[in-house]
C-alpha cells in the first residue's frame, strides 16, 4: 500500500509540473492555434467514467490507471462512479457523450453489455466501441464468510437443493450471476430455490460477503484481496487451480462427483473503452491518447505499484483486446437467456 500511496503522489507532483510546461507552451504558439489544434490534444479536463459503485475491483483498478494516465497526458482525468441497472446506466450516459477524446470509459465490456444489449432495449452494439486494452482479465470466486458453517462446494449444492434455504450475492448481469444460475440448471435445481441478492458494483457485494449477511458470493477474484482474511475461498470458475488462490478448487474438478460440468466464463475483462467515432473522427487524438495510455501500463513505476498493489497491469492493445471482448461476447450471448 506505501508503494502505491508513493506511486500516487508522485504522479500528482509530475502530473502539475507537465501541465504548467503545457500552459507555458500554449503561451509561447498563442498565434498558431488553429493550425496545431489537432495535436494540442488535450488540453483541458478529461472525464472518465465509471458505470459501477465505488470501492469495488474495477473502480479502484480505474482510478490506478487514471492517475498514472493523467500524468503522461499532462491533463487531470476525473472518475466519476454513475451506478445503476448492472452497469447500463453509466455506459448509457458515456455513449451519448461526445466522442472528442475528452469522454471515456473503464469498464468491464463483457459480461454486462450482452445484457444490455439483449435485454435491456441499449440503442448501442458492442462494436459501436473501441476496446483500447483490456488490462485485466479476471476470474471468478465463490467465498463464504469466515464464520459460516459452509465448507465446500458439496455443502452449498446440498443448501440449494433445499428452497430458500440459502441466500447468495452477485453484481446483477455479471459472469458470477450467469455462472451460478447455469450451475444450478447443470444440476437440476431451480433458480426459485435461491434467494438471490444482486448489487451494482463489486464493492457492495463484497461487503455483504464479509459481513455474513448473505450465505455465500460469487465475485472476481482479483480485487478481492481486501477481504480475504474474513472469507473462505471455495470454488474459482477457472479450469486450473489459480496459485494466488490454491485453495478454491476448480469448480468443474468439484462438480465431478455430481457428473456434470458447466462452460467457464470470465468473470470481467476489465478494460479501456472509447467511442469508434473518437478513432474515425479524431485519428491524431486517438493516436495521441492510445500511445500515452501505454506507455503510462508498461512504465516500470506502474508495473512495480500495480504487482505490489494487484492490479491488472497488462498491455493487451486494441486489436488483441478487440478479439478478448467479442469472444466472450459470443460465448456470454449464448447463455444470456438464463438471466431473463
Amino acid at each position: 500500500m506505501q508503494t502505491i500511496q508513493h506511486f500516487l503522489r508522485r504522479r500528482k507532483t509530475m502530473n502539475l509540473r507537465n501541465i504548467m510546461l503545457a500552459t507555458i507552451t500554449s503561451v509561447l504558439t498563442f498565434g498558431s492555434t488553429v493550425a496545431v489544434s489537432q495535436d494540442a490534444y488535450p488540453d483541458h479536463t478529461i472525464e472518465m467514467t465509471g458505470p459501477y459503485s465505488a470501492g469495488g475491483g474495477t473502480d479502484r483498478l480505474a482510478r490506478f490507471t487514471a492517475s498514472a494516465l493523467s500524468d503522461e497526458l499532462g491533463v487531470p482525468i476525473n472518475v466519476v462512479n454513475r451506478p445503476g441497472g448492472g452497469l447500463f446506466t453509466g455506459t448509457l450516459y458515456f455513449f451519448n457523450q461526445a466522442p472528442d477524446g475528452y469522454n471515456i470509459m473503464f469498464t468491464p465490456p463483457t459480461p454486462y453489455m450482452v445484457n444490455h444489449i439483449e435485454n435491456m432495449g441499449a440503442p448501442y452494439k458492442i462494436d459501436d466501441f473501441i476496446y483500447v486494452n483490456a488490462q485485466e482479465v479476471a476470474q471468478s470466486l465463490l467465498m463464504v464468510s469466515e464464520t459460516s458453517e459452509l465448507q465446500t462446494l458439496e455443502d452449498i449444492i446440498a443448501g440449494l437443493r433445499e428452497p430458500g434455504k440459502l441466500s447468495a450475492g452477485v453484481i446483477a448481469g455479471s459472469g458470477e450471476h450467469i455462472s451460478l444460475l447455469l450451475m444450478m440448471k447443470t444440476l437440476g435445481i431451480p433458480a426459485e430455490n435461491l434467494r438471490l441478492v444482486t448489487f451494482d458494483g463489486g464493492g457492495p457485494t463484497r461487503t455483504a460477503l464479509a459481513g455474513a449477511q448473505i450465505d455465500f458470493g460469487m465475485v472476481a477474484g482479483q480485487g478481492s484481496e481486501v477481504i480475504f482474511d474474513q472469507v473462505r475461498k471455495i470454488a474459482v470458475f477457472a479450469d486450473e487451480i489459480n496459485p494466488d488462490w490454491p485453495e478454491a478448487v476448480p469448480v468443474n474438478e468439484a462438480l465431478a462427483q455430481f457428473d456434470v460440468e458447466i462452460p467457464i466464463l470470465d468473470s470481467s475483462v476489465r478494460s479501456m473503452v472509447v467511442r469508434r467515432e473518437f478513432k474515425e473522427q479524431y485519428p491524431e487524438r486517438y493516436e495521441t491518447f492510445v500511445a500515452a495510455y501505454r506507455r503510462a501500463v508498461e512504465s516500470p513505476e506502474f508495473q512495480q505499484a500495480a504487482e505490489d498493489g494487484k492490479f491488472g497491469a497488462v498491455w493487451n492493445g486494441p486489436e488483441v483486446s478487440q478479439e478478448i471482448v467479442e469472444r466472450n461476447f459470443n460465448l456470454l450471448l449464448e447463455h444470456s437467456a438464463i438471466l431473463e
